[in-house]
């Protein structure tokens, strides 16, 4: 049985001085490591991670849990609280205007500070510990990503953190002691994927979702980027100095589970047996990952594209999400009772078809049945493959 320990982290000090707090449960096995860290509802409006996370409890007082697992569900209050009327606008932060996913810190690239060029030098890194052994190597990297953290924490001390600034140092601080991290999000409407770094395929394997978009190891902002990409750096720093037997020893997925504003306790069981297949890949919890359950299909993030609304109007659907389409299918029906001009008014003058513009899968679609022109209408994944 895992041993249980939890805390709670302020990830923001509102105006009357309240402190907004995430939950952090940390489950411990048979030894320290491998370590996982877990965490959902970034976004406001993304619930079904929660639901998951509740399953994970559940199911690791069953498994044999080998290493450890930090579990934080609800991990931005300031996001879950800025609901308008009925609708939770949680993507974006009211006070900065950037998304709460992509105002993490690149550990291994530019510094904000004129102090130094970089926050981790990984070339010298690799440089100082050209004859270190693997487990060094792990160690005192993560060390210097701490020390980073830390430095970063100290040059707020003079001119203040911006709101930003503050929630990525009080995640990243988290998250920075993990081998795997995994960010669970949903989309706006879709079925589950997995946004999974190039070349990972057994992994991507074990998780099982049907959809795989692969993701470079080029740095945008996002928690799965800011976790793996300078453990990439580091193990292409070697590899520069002729040492190929560092791998990239850290990896970030951000899962997607389903549509945003919905919530499911019997669909979050499911999605746990899914992350915990995941688990036994990474030898987190003892046992060999699952067979996936469907076929995968997976293509570059840089194929996954975007068709925005050529006029505005409200969304009738005419196939699914996660459904696969070829090249002039009809995948969306505009419609505008404006547009019906002649008299008598004849409905086929209110729709406007929008059709697949190559062959695919068209994984996602706008979270809303009204639409302006311009808008992402839906999102498709292109020159796709088998896993």
């Amino acid at each position: 049985m895992p041993k249980w320990e939890r805390r709670d982290v302020v990830v923001r000090t509102n105006a009357t001085g309240h402190e907004l707090t995430a939950p952090v449960f940390l489950a411990r096995g048979r030894q320290e490591r491998p370590l996982a860290y877990v965490q959902a509802n970034v976004h406001g409006g993304e619930l079904q991670g929660n639901a998951a996370i509740l399953a994970l409890f559940e199911l690791l007082e069953k498994e044999p849990l080998r290493g450890s697992v930090v579990l934080v569900p609800r991990v931005n209050p300031v996001s879950a609280n800025q609901q308008v009327g009925d609708y939770v606008a949680g993507v974006y932060d009211f006070l900065s205007g950037t998304n709460f996913n992509r105002g993490y810190l690149y550990l291994t690239g530019p510094s904000r500070s004129a102090s130094a060029a970089c926050y981790v030098d990984v070339d010298s890194f690799a440089t100082a510990h050209q004859s270190s052994s693997v487990g060094e190597i792990r160690e005192d990297f993560r060390e210097s990503l701490r020390a980073a953290l830390d430095a970063i924490d100290e040059e707020t001390r003079t001119w203040g953190a911006d709101a930003r600034l503050e929630f990525a140092l009080a995640i990243q601080r988290m998250a920075v002691d993990a081998d795997l991290v995994l960010d669970l999000h949903t989309g706006d409407r879709a079925p589950r994927y997995l946004y999974s770094p190039e070349g990972s395929v057994a992994a991507a394997r074990a998780f099982g979702f049907p959809f795989v978009l692969e993701v470079p190891a080029r740095f945008g902002g996002a928690l799965d980027e800011a976790s793996f990409v300078p453990w990439q750096d580091l193990a292409d720093a070697f590899r520069r100095l002729g040492r190929n037997d560092v791998p990239r020893l850290v990896d970030g997925y951000t899962v997607e589970l389903g549509s945003m504003n919905a919530f499911s306790l019997d669909a979050g069981r499911e999605d746990a047996r899914r992350i915990a297949s995941a688990l036994r890949h990474f030898g987190v919890l003892d046992g060999e990952p699952e067979e996936p359950p469907v076929r995968i299909t997976a293509c570059s993030a840089a194929d996954y594209r975007s068709m925005h609304a050529p006029v505005g109007g409200l969304v009738d659907l005419a196939v699914e999400p996660g459904t696969r389409v070829k090249a002039g299918d009809v995948v969306v029906r505009l419609v505008d009772p404006s547009r019906c001009r002649a008299l008598p008014p004849r409905a086929a003058d209110a729709v406007v078809e929008v059709r697949a513009p190559e062959d695919g899968v068209v994984l996602l679609f706008h979270a809303f049945s009204s639409v302006p022109k311009g808008a992402r209408l839906f999102s498709m994944m292109t020159r796709t493959r088998a896993l």
